[in-house]
C-alpha cells in the first residue's frame, strides 16, 4: 500500500534511521575529509545496507528490514589522520522515531587525531607511544588530567602502532603570559588482560580485530536512545579499560613533544 500517493503511482520510501556528523576532536568542528562508516559484521563480508557519504560529509544511514534495536559500527580512516572507533548505537523501531524531532536521529561522534593528522606550527601536544611488555600497546586511551585533580583536560586515542597525539587546547590549562609550558598528569588506560585473536589467523583476516567496542551510558536506560550520550564524544572508556599509568608530563607551549611509555 502506498503511504504518500494513491496507488496509480508506484511509491519508493526511503526512511532515515541515522544520520551522522563526525567531529573533529582538535578543531572542535565537522570532519573535513572523508572516511568510512561500516558495519561491524560477523562474520565479516556480509551484505550490510550502505552508509553513505555526502559531500557535505555528513553519513547516512536508511532503515532497513534487517535492523534489530541496535547496530554495531566502525568509523576509519584509511590515511590514518584520525585513529579508528566501534561502537554500539541503539534504534527506535520507525513507528516512535517518527514521533521524535529529526535530530533524535543525528549522531556526532567525535574522532581523535592519528599520526598523520595535519598540524599547525603552534599546537601544544604529545606525540606518544604506549608499549606493554616490550610490545606496542594497540588501542590505549590516554587522557591529560589538571594535576591535584580529577578534572580531564584533553584526550586522545591511541592506534594500532600504540600510538597516539595528544593535543592541548587553549582552555585546558590557565596560564599567564610569562609562562612558557605547561604540566600535567597523562593517563594510560588499556585493557585489563591483553587480547588474544582467536583463531590466531584473525588478526591477518580483519585488522581492527580487536578495536574495543564502545557502548552508550545509556544503553540501560527504559529509554536506550540518546544522541547526546557521552560515549559519542569519547568521554568514556570502553568495557574492561583500566588505569595502567600515569606520568607527569610538561609540555612547552606552542611544541609538539615525544615521548614513549612503557607499562
Amino acid at each position: 500500500m502506498n503511504q504518500i500517493p494513491d496507488a496509480r503511482f508506484s511509491e519508493n520510501v526511503l526512511r532515515l534511521a541515522l544520520g551522522f556528523e563526525p567531529v573533529d576532536s582538535g578543531l572542535g568542528t565537522l570532519l573535513p575529509h572523508a572516511i568510512r562508516i561500516e558495519f561491524d559484521s560477523d562474520p565479516r563480508g556480509l551484505p550490510r545496507p550502505r552508509i553513505a557519504r555526502h559531500n557535505s560529509c555528513r553519513h547516512v544511514l536508511l532503515f532497513d528490514p534487517s535492523f534489530t534495536s541496535q547496530v554495531d559500527l566502525r568509523l576509519v580512516d584509511d590515511r590514518r589522520r584520525i585513529v579508528p572507533r566501534r561502537m554500539r548505537i541503539p534504534l527506535r523501531p520507525l513507528a516512535v522515531a517518527d514521533t521524535k524531532p529529526y535530530t533524535d536521529r543525528v549522531r556526532r561522534p567525535v574522532m581523535f587525531p592519528g599520526a598523520a593528522y595535519d598540524l599547525s606550527s603552534l599546537v601544544t601536544g604529545l606525540r606518544g607511544r604506549v608499549l606493554r611488555g616490550g610490545n606496542p600497546m594497540r588501542w590505549a586511551r590516554v587522557i591529560a588530567v589538571t594535576p591535584g585533580t580529577n578534572s580531564p583536560a584533553a584526550r586522545a586515542h591511541g592506534d594500532d602502532r600504540g600510538e597516539f597525539l595528544l593535543l592541548i587546547g587553549s582552555a585546558a590549562a590557565p596560564v599567564t603570559e610569562t609562562d612558557t609550558s605547561v604540566s600535567f598528569d597523562v593517563q594510560i588506560w588499556g585493557p585489563a588482560v591483553v587480547p588474544v585473536p582467536v583463531p590466531p589467523t584473525l588478526a591477518q583476516i580483519d585488522p581492527l580485530w580487536d578495536l574495543p567496542l564502545e557502548k552508550p551510558v545509556s544503553l540501560g536506560n527504559p529509554d536506550p536512545v540518546d544522541p547526546a550520550d557521552p560515549m559519542f564524544a569519547g568521554l568514556t572508556t570502553p568495557d574492561n579499560y583500566i588505569l595502567l599509568t600515569t606520568v607527569t608530563t610538561e609540555f612547552p607551549l606552542a611544541q609538539v613533544i615525544s615521548a614513549e611509555f612503557s607499562i
